[in-house]
């Protein structure tokens, strides 16, 4: 199956718009090592995005480049 091709522009409005809301994020950090943060969008800077970390002793802000979520090492989904 092909993947939709999505532009930087695309991914950094669909960002912006998350912006506020609380999210559930997964990185992935390679050798099957996915760690789950909950969180949300705190900066939308031209190159990369940050983010404030909720509930975690170790992480309180984790920044991501915009081609780290078009890759899929970060995923991003809003909370209910």
């Amino acid at each position: 199956m092909k993947k939709k091709v999505v532009s930087l522009n695309e991914v950094r409005d669909n960002i912006e718009g998350l912006r506020g809301k609380m999210l559930q994020i997964k990185v992935n950090k390679g050798r099957k090592r996915i760690i789950k943060y909950s969180g949300e969008i705190e900066e939308v800077l031209p190159s990369l995005f940050t983010m404030t970390i909720v509930g975690e002793k170790n992480v309180s802000r984790l920044s991501c480049s915009y081609s780290d979520v078009i890759c899929g090492d970060v995923v991003l989904t809003e909370k209910k």
